[in-house]
């Protein structure tokens, strides 16, 4: 008859309005819109759109991401990112899926999947020295690509359309 209020996710979104500045952590369970700007870092259980005045400067960790403003930092996504026109998402992006729309902008590292720590930490001897795992090998020279010449192809003119052969549109 009657519910938690904890398991229950909120069905309104948290609204970060435009001309709002937040620093610091925040944690929501449910959807959030940022219109404003956040300092910090944004943990939500739940879909996150930035709109186009919104930024984010720090850390971003959601199950979904729509960006349509700025996001600067380390981004985590469990589920589906899409970078909107107009929308720029910079720094280290993990993402389960990808979507960046014409005039979308993702710049820095990127990783798929779950499964997304390339990096393996050095490691202590027992001498107390510390050794980094070995460089990996540098990858091959692109091979260098020879111009293509174009074809054009002219299509024969359309003859003249006789006066009188196309019917005069009636003005109503």
């Amino acid at each position: 008859m009657f519910r938690s209020k904890a398991a229950a996710k909120p069905t309104e979104p948290t609204v970060i309005g435009r001309g709002t500045v937040i620093e610091g952590t925040i944690r929501v369970a449910g959807r959030v819109q940022v219109d404003g700007q956040i300092d910090g870092t944004l943990i939500a259980e739940g879909h996150v759109s930035v709109g186009p005045t919104g930024s984010i400067q720090g850390e971003v960790v959601s199950e979904e991401l729509a960006v349509g403003g700025r996001v600067e930092g380390r981004v985590t996504v469990s589920n589906h990112l899409h970078i909107a026109p107009g929308g720029s998402a910079r720094g280290e992006v993990r993402y389960g899926s990808l979507q960046v729309d014409r005039g979308g902008v993702i710049d820095g590292s990127t990783l798929h999947g779950e499964d997304t720590n390339t990096v393996e930490p050095a490691t202590v001897g027992n001498d107390g020295t510390a050794s980094s795992p070995p460089p990996l090998p540098a990858a091959a020279p692109a091979p260098a690509l020879a111009p293509t010449p174009a074809t054009l192809t002219w299509l024969p003119a359309l003859p003249p359309v006789p006066p009188g052969a196309v019917p005069a549109v009636a003005s109503v």
